[in-house]
């Protein structure tokens, strides 16, 4: 009872109308969240892009290692510090501090995985990712973008690189979850399409460019 009550509160602090709709878009966009994304993001390149899935998932991990464990310590510490008005960062002003790290940390983990000699795909989701991050933070410097969409934007359009059904699936999956940030009222129509456009078009740029797939 309680947290309905609380999930019913929330859902009118944003302008949006409480109920089951609320609360499925909110586990979807629990469920999808960009954490999870990228680390989807992660094992459909090494599963697909590199020849040996063995050797594709010690990849995944080190990537994991290096792009997802840092962000998510240093988001979890903040927000526990109260630097966050709710965990989706609402406050657009306030975005500003993960953009940065975010970017700093990608840029560290492509330059220790161009080292290392890590197979190119992992390299071009990672430099797909600094140029979808620097973009979006700039954006939000002036207006707020979807990062969820951008996530699953970069996945669906990786995923389909390597395999048409399953982008096909995730593209849907997009969809859905750009109807449940609406829905909760945590961006616009066009913002949710923003981030899907430049997560999409940065993936295409960049795997084109180094020639992949």
């Amino acid at each position: 009872m309680t947290r309905h009550t609380d999930q019913t509160a929330e859902a009118l602090s944003r302008g949006a109308e409480p109920g089951r709709g609320y609360a499925l878009a909110r586990a979807i966009s629990q469920l999808l969240h960009p954490i999870t994304l990228a680390m989807v993001n992660l094992l459909i390149v090494g599963l697909l892009g590199v020849e040996s899935p063995r050797e594709g998932l010690l990849w995944t991990l080190l990537g994991a290692g290096l792009q997802i464990i840092p962000p998510l310590i240093f988001f979890t510490m903040r927000l526990r510090q109260g630097a966050y008005s709710d965990d989706d960062v609402s406050v657009r002003s306030q975005r500003n501090e993960l953009y940065i790290f975010g970017m700093i940390n990608l840029i560290a983990g492509l330059f220790v995985l161009r080292l290392l000699g890590a197979p190119l795909p992992f390299q071009a989701l990672v430099a797909s990712a600094v140029l979808t991050s620097v973009i979006a933070w700039l954006i939000n410097l002036f207006w707020k973008i979807s990062v969820h969409a951008s996530s699953i934007g970069s996945v669906a359009t990786v995923a389909a690189l390597y395999s048409e059904p399953l982008g096909l699936l995730l593209w849907l999956c997009a969809v859905i979850l750009g109807w449940a940030r609406v829905r909760t009222r945590n961006h616009t129509p066009m913002q949710v399409v923003a981030g899907l456009a430049l997560a999409a078009s940065c993936v295409l740029l960049t795997f084109v460019t180094m020639g992949l797939p």
